[in-house]
């Protein structure tokens, strides 16, 4: 009886060195394993920025590791269960380094039965910049394309979002932008644009900038809203009489601009006419040149589009002279002079113009002066308006007036009165 039991005792430690072999042999042996694409986590980043500095290379550095333990082990360990560390809390200046890196396993695995056997890289490289700011980079607006034919863009009430953006990231890149554009395609618009545009930095030359993902910008895209109005052009023009000797035939005009830009709504624009009359010029008052500044009136509901409201017109006779006539207040027909009145002027000088052929051959004796005291007289400054006619074959006008002469009144009568 004894002696079975002591061999059921010996059978069952055979059994259980068996199975223990067996389990660790063939169930759970030991193995090596490779684990690649590890993550590495960077600790002291915060130092770095207090100074003023920030990683700005191998911050996306991946790292492999070969490991021995046994399988039971191993295949707790992947690439999201082991993290790479790497410290920067001893980086004080921008520059390159090459860092040490240490292997963090899972909880769920004991350090003491697993071993590194090798790692690659040994050592991680990474780049550390100074960080500059830019608070303010102005965003212009470009437009790429034409708004439909008979359509512009209202400049004037555009709208962004905001005017300029900030800029963070490595000084060596934040140095170069200068601007910054946001494009809209206009491209046959005939309404309102509405939209979110991207904003694209710009350096001192225009060039579009492709900059790391280090540098970041307070806003990524703007709002913009751009009016698009349908317009008409009309051509400026002015009416000139004839007068001094002068007409449209002797004058040059000139009006800038010659064309004004106009918006309104579609009945509006149909219902005006393609030519405006801005200004009516006498020629007899223009001697030489005459520059006249005016602003157009328009119909109710219609706007200038143009960059100033006012429009120069330009007026120059050429092909004219002019002759001085000295005439004595003997020659002045009286009509309806009052009793007692004379002349206190002893001569009047009246300027006539006229082309050359004609002015050569005109005389003193064919201008008819004329006081007509019914109409012309002015008591209280004792003076008169006189009227000069030429005959009427003789293609020329008198300018410079008006003219007046002096005039006094006694009880003797100063000349012969015609009625």
């Amino acid at each position: 009886m004894q002696k079975s039991k002591i061999l059921a005792f010996l059978l069952a430690l055979v059994v259980s060195i068996v199975l223990w072999f067996y389990a660790v042999t063939v169930v759970n042996p030991d193995d090596t394993i490779t684990i690649s694409g590890i993550s590495v986590q960077f600790e002291g980043t915060e130092a770095l920025t207090s100074q003023g500095l920030m990683l700005t290379g191998g911050d996306s550095t991946k790292v492999s590791i070969k490991v021995s333990g046994r399988r039971s082990d191993l295949k707790e360990l992947n690439n999201e269960t082991v993290t790479a560390i790497a410290d920067v809390t001893r980086i004080a200046a921008s520059g390159s380094y090459q860092l040490s890196w240490s292997v963090v396993w899972p909880s769920t695995v004991a350090t003491g039965d697993i071993s590194e056997t090798s790692r690659a890289p040994s050592r991680i490289s990474v780049t550390v910049s100074n960080i500059k700011e830019n608070p303010e980079v102005p965003i212009e607006l470009e437009y790429t394309g034409e708004p439909k034919t008979g359509y512009m863009i209202d400049k004037s009430n555009l709208t962004l979002g905001t005017q300029s953006i900030s800029v963070r990231g490595p000084a060596e890149e934040v140095n170069k932008i200068a601007r910054a554009v946001v494009r809209v395609d206009v491209t046959d618009a005939d309404a309102l644009i509405d939209t979110d545009c991207p904003v694209v930095l710009l350096d001192k030359d225009g060039n579009e900038l492709s900059l790391s993902q280090y540098v970041t910008s307070s806003a990524d895209s703007v709002r913009v809203t751009i009016p698009i109005l349908q317009y008409k052009d009309i051509k400026l023009n002015a009416t000139l009489i004839s007068g001094g000797g002068a007409t449209s035939e002797d004058a040059e005009v000139t009006i800038e601009p010659s064309t004004l830009r106009v918006t309104g709504n579609t009945a509006v624009l149909d219902a005006m006419a393609d030519e405006l009359t801005i200004r009516t010029i006498d020629l007899a008052q223009i001697t030489g040149t005459e520059t006249f500044e005016v602003t157009p009136e328009l119909p109710s509901g219609v706007t200038s589009r143009a960059d100033s409201q006012t429009v120069k017109i330009t007026v120059t006779l050429k092909g004219l002279v002019t002759k001085e006539f000295t005439v004595p207040t003997a020659n002045i027909l009286r009509k309806e002079a009052p009793a007692g009145m004379t002349f206190a002027d002893q001569n009047v000088k009246i300027t006539v113009r006229g082309r050359a052929s004609v002015m050569s051959t005109l005389r003193m004796e064919d201008l008819t002066v004329t006081a007509d005291f019914s109409r012309h007289y002015d008591a209280a400054a004792k003076q008169v308006e006189l009227e000069v006619a030429l005959p009427a074959n003789v293609s020329a006008g008198v300018i410079g007036g008006p003219y007046t002469v002096q005039v006094s009144l006694s009880e003797t009568d100063g000349g012969n009165t015609e009625s």
